[in-house]
């Protein structure tokens, strides 16, 4: 299992977390040019990792010959971990079970919808490639394409009404319906 799933998961953490303390150590700096390289740098590495480590996850994980399951559970880890740091973010100004509402903000259902379109995508891929090395699968079947598609439209449609206003606003009624209208 290490060889499967870990490795790939952990690349993408080391990534994700060297991005992370760049950006944000990158602010102790003056201001000029190398601070500036150093956040449009470890921000945009920062968010391609968060964003795309699920393809190259379950990819590797498939092409290794790690089970559905494991390929699902690995490439949520590093997103689960990004929102969960968030989530602890806001700890220090709201209450814990106020905070643990923020896991269902608009952001992370694109978030997880754009992941789950990626393990459909990554399928396809690892499949291709499981192809060309002379192994007997059918790269499109039923399972990614629709994973794919309805992933896609679901995100799409979150946006689209209402370029995803309409959404933070349903967002912010079940926090209210909760929490109250806070302070």
């Amino acid at each position: 299992m290490m060889k499967r799933v870990m490795v790939p998961v952990l690349s993408v953490f080391i990534v994700m977390s060297v991005s992370y303390a760049g950006y944000f150590g990158s602010r102790h700096l003056d201001g000029g040019l190398v601070q500036q390289w150093m956040a449009c740098f470890f921000g945009t590495t920062y968010f391609l990792s968060i964003a795309f480590g699920t393809l190259y996850i379950y990819t590797t994980a498939q092409l290794r010959g790690a089970g559905l399951l494991q390929r699902i559970l690995a490439s949520l880890v590093n997103p689960l971990i990004w929102m969960t740091k968030e989530v602890l973010r806001l700890t220090e100004s709201h209450p814990f079970l106020e905070s643990l509402y923020w896991f269902l903000n608009p952001l992370d259902l694109w978030l997880l919808s754009f992941v789950i379109m990626e393990m459909g995508l990554a399928t396809l891929m690892a499949r291709t490639i499981l192809k060309k090395k002379g192994e007997e699968v059918s790269i499109f079947t039923m399972g990614p394409v629709v994973t794919v598609l309805g992933s896609l439209i679901f995100a799409i449609s979150i946006y689209a009404w209402g370029e995803g206003e309409n959404i933070y606003v349903f967002f912010l009624k079940g926090y209210r319906l909760l929490f109250g209208y806070g302070l």
